[in-house]
């Protein structure tokens, strides 16, 4: 399996019903920017205090789950740029990333997830990751469409109200 990269948006989907250890269980070790940081922590600072579970999971070095990627080459600094005329800067950086280094592009920002898939990266987001949480039986699909339903709650704009639009339950 490819390496994943978060942006704040699907970060935040998990976070905010306090279950942002299912992506850690899922894929063992993703990856984020230091520009989606800035914006998790620009959200703890206007009361979003359930992003501070955000925080203290990423890494900026190799030892844990929720690893900070940093830009490196020319190449992605280039694709950043490009991006940033049409992007915010959590999505530009996590793109320009995937793009580079071949990974996929974990977000629910319907305009970057368009822009990544023409780029030709692989995409996914909150609703994949349930998905796959059900399919490897990590949570059943009842709390699956349950932790679903609770993001919607708490202001998820979920493109389905439930989990059996895409699978069905066993």
């Amino acid at each position: 399996m490819r390496d994943i990269i978060l942006d704040t948006t699907v970060l935040s989907n998990f976070a905010s019903v306090g279950e942002l250890d299912l992506i850690k269980r899922l894929f063992g070790v993703a990856y984020t920017t230091h520009e989606v940081h800035e914006e998790i922590l620009r959200g703890i600072s206007r009361g979003y205090q359930y992003l501070e579970d955000v925080d203290h999971e990423m890494s900026f070095d190799e030892t844990g789950w929720l690893r900070v990627a940093a830009i490196r080459s020319c190449m992605e600094h280039q694709s950043m740029n490009d991006l940033l005329k049409r992007l915010g800067m959590g999505e530009s950086s996590c793109i320009a990333i995937a793009k580079s280094r071949t990974m996929i592009f974990m977000s629910d920002d319907r305009i970057a997830r368009r822009i990544a898939n023409e780029m030709g990266v692989s995409i996914s987001g909150t609703i994949g990751v349930l998905v796959r949480c059900v399919d490897k039986d990590i949570i059943p699909f009842s709390e699956g469409n349950a932790i679903l339903v609770e993001m919607m709650r708490k202001g998820y704009m979920s493109p389905v109200d439930s989990l059996e639009a895409i699978t069905s339950p066993d």
